[in-house]
């Protein structure tokens, strides 16, 4: 019985210790189409994110939905570790990459490269975790990506 006890008691002196602020996603600064074929794509995502927080904060266990011009495409996936500086708003580069679960995508290919364009979105949720705390946050971003350049 001393045991429930005492968990709950850390977990309260703990959570007073430590008061914790929301992490904003300020904007989607840039977009760069890295590669993509008929299974995958690969990306990098410039992020304007602010973590008010006194401590740093890692990004793990995306849940991301990816759309390309609207049309739902596959889960994206993390290809590097994210850490949100402690007091800092920053440009964090984030590398993702997804397989194409979307069906047949060559038509939308096509599509986007005569008009040279592609229009990306992204929604769902990743979990933010710093020591034993651990908080899921939700987030939806889209970005035209100019394929010209």
């Amino acid at each position: 019985m001393r045991l429930p006890i005492a968990i709950v008691a850390a977990s309260a002196l703990f959570a007073s210790c430590s008061s914790y602020q929301e992490v904003v996603l300020h904007e989607v600064a840039g977009a760069e189409l890295l590669g993509m074929d008929a299974k995958r794509i690969a990306m990098r995502v410039d992020a304007r994110i602010e973590n008010p927080n006194s401590f740093r904060i890692h990004v793990e266990e995306p849940d991301v939905d990816l759309f390309l011009n609207d049309r739902f495409v596959g889960k994206a996936v993390l290809d590097s570790a994210l850490v949100l500086e402690r007091k800092a708003t920053s440009v964090y580069p984030i590398h993702l990459h997804a397989d194409l679960e979307g069906g047949p995508l060559l038509a939308m290919l096509i599509t986007s490269a005569l008009s040279g364009q592609v229009k990306v979105g992204a929604k769902g949720t990743v979990a933010g975790r710093s020591g034993a705390l651990k908080k899921r946050f939700p987030f939806e971003v889209e970005q035209v990506i100019d394929l010209n350049q």
